[in-house]
């Protein structure tokens, strides 16, 4: 009996209270849901407003995964989508080329043919796209901005570097550029060396006349300023076989057509000879 008295009693109580508290994965999986959704319309409304160019940028990231920083570059990551395609792409045949300038006087061409006329117009936006923003990124190169005059021919695409007032791109009397003179030939070469085009510069002066010694006029002046404006791109990285023609032109093509004198009429002319213009003129 005294060992039945030694023995701890254990009492057992039994805690009655609420419910346990949730768990709290539901508030996770609905705020990724959330972030999907806002992702999604984010895509959308880009999708809406972005430009062509703009799209051609994005589609450009996500394909290589490089980033369009034109600020540090020149704008040179911005042309690099599209050159693969219109080295390699078939030549077109027997197709006359219908310009760039929206007409077609050739209803008859091939959808392969409309697609390199389409490839190579995208391609020559971004090259206008990527001087316009590199030279926005600079401000020493935006006080030249009225300097660099871009616009499409039936050749190709057409880049002249102009003489404004107190601002010349080469020296007066001179085949030796002036700092601006360098300052955007230095830009301009970042850019040309990406391209599969030809070039083609001309040389060109007003007409106020020019004589030096030995009978040196304005058509030795404008050829001079093309043969060294060459050397120039070469040794800044353009290469020597895609510099196809160089021709000095004087006063005879002037820039302000009702003022012949103009200074920006001296100018230096570069033109990327369209891929499809170069291949119609061997077929004929």
């Amino acid at each position: 009996m005294a060992e039945k008295e030694d023995q701890p009693i254990v009492v057992k109580r039994v805690k009655k209270g609420g419910h346990d508290a949730h768990g709290g994965s539901w508030k996770v999986a609905y705020a990724d849901f959330m972030t999907a959704m806002m992702a999604f319309f984010l895509l959308m409304w880009i999708l809406q407003t972005a430009t062509e160019e703009q799209k051609a940028g994005i589609a450009q990231y996500f394909t290589t995964g490089s980033v369009m920083d034109s600020s540090t570059s020149g704008g040179e990551t911005i042309l690099t989508g599209g050159l693969e395609s219109l080295e390699t792409a078939p030549a077109p045949q027997a197709m006359p080329f219908a310009g760039f300038d929206g007409s077609n006087e050739f209803p008859t061409m091939s959808p392969q043919q409309e697609r390199l006329i389409k490839k190579e117009k995208e391609l020559f936006d971004r090259v206008k796209i990527a001087l316009q923003e590199a030279m926005q990124s600079d401000p020493s190169l935006m006080e030249l901005y009225d300097s660099m005059v871009v616009s499409e021919t039936k050749e190709g695409l057409q880049i002249q570097l102009v003489d404004q007032l107190n601002r010349p791109i080469f020296i007066s009397g001179s085949d030796e550029l002036t700092p601006n003179g360098a300052r955007l030939t230095g830009l301009l070469a970042r850019v040309l060396k990406q391209m599969p085009h030809s070039l083609a510069i001309e040389g060109h002066t007003d007409a106020v006349p020019f004589v030096g010694k030995n009978g040196f006029s304005n058509w030795e002046l404008s050829s001079q300023r093309a043969l060294a404006f060459r050397r120039i791109l070469i040794r800044l990285g353009v290469k020597d076989r895609q510099i196809t023609r160089v021709v000095g032109k004087a006063s005879t093509q002037p820039y302000i057509k009702n003022d012949p004198e103009a200074p920006q009429n001296r100018r230096i002319s570069i033109t990327l000879l369209s891929l499809i213009t170069e291949e119609d003129k061997e077929k004929k």
